[in-house]
């Protein structure tokens, strides 16, 4: 099935992901379909990643409700931790650009929420969240999706982190390691830069 849906949608693949990332994530969000709960991404960007999870939950015909959160102001102030490489507003796309992927593919869009992580209401995150993947890139964003998902995810729920390593966006690991020092969950895989939780 995963695949299918990669070898059919080649050409949706933009520079922030690769295929075996698209690959590695679509695996990860299959194992997690029975468990209870939704599926929820934060920050979205332009939208390939959240094509991709659109077409498996799609093809599984899964009733699980997506959800994406983005600021669509691109990256918040960093902080020292985060490097130079990348400075406020960058990454930036509109809520109509995100939408309008969606659009030219002929799929249903996900559920938007619009805002700073930190500030959108706990009530806009789903009760329950079987799947989660971050992609915030600095330290502040990656801590704020763990505040707002980490309590939500069910028993067995995966939570995905894009650039884990590397020393491009050093922030993203150091607030993993922060927010993990105390929990009895930790870091269980790492592909591509994209590193693995699972809810204990």
């Amino acid at each position: 099935m995963i695949y299918k849906i990669i070898n059919g949608n080649k050409e949706t693949i933009s520079p922030l992901v690769n295929i075996p990332q698209v690959m590695y994530i679509l695996d990860n969000l299959l194992e997690t379909l029975t468990l209870p709960g939704d599926a929820v991404e934060l920050a979205c960007n332009i939208g390939t990643t959240s094509l991709y999870i659109r077409r498996l939950l799609d093809a599984m015909n899964s009733d699980k409700t997506f959800h994406v959160y983005d600021s669509f102001q691109g990256l918040p102030e960093p902080l020292e931790i985060d490097g130079d490489l990348c400075k406020q507003g960058d990454m930036k796309k509109e809520q109509h650009e995100f939408e309008q992927t969606f659009a030219d593919a002929g799929l249903e869009c996900p559920v938007v929420h619009k805002g700073w992580f930190c500030d959108i209401p706990d009530e806009q995150y789903p009760d329950k969240i079987c799947f989660a993947f971050f992609d915030g890139d600095f330290y502040s964003s990656i801590m704020d999706s763990f505040y707002k998902v980490y309590h939500k995810m069910s028993k067995g729920g995966i939570i995905l982190i894009h650039d884990l390593e590397g020393e491009m966006l050093p922030g993203v690991k150091v607030a993993c390691d922060d927010f993990l020092r105390d929990k009895p969950e930790k870091i269980s895989d790492i592909f591509w830069g994209i590193g693995k939780i699972i809810k204990l």
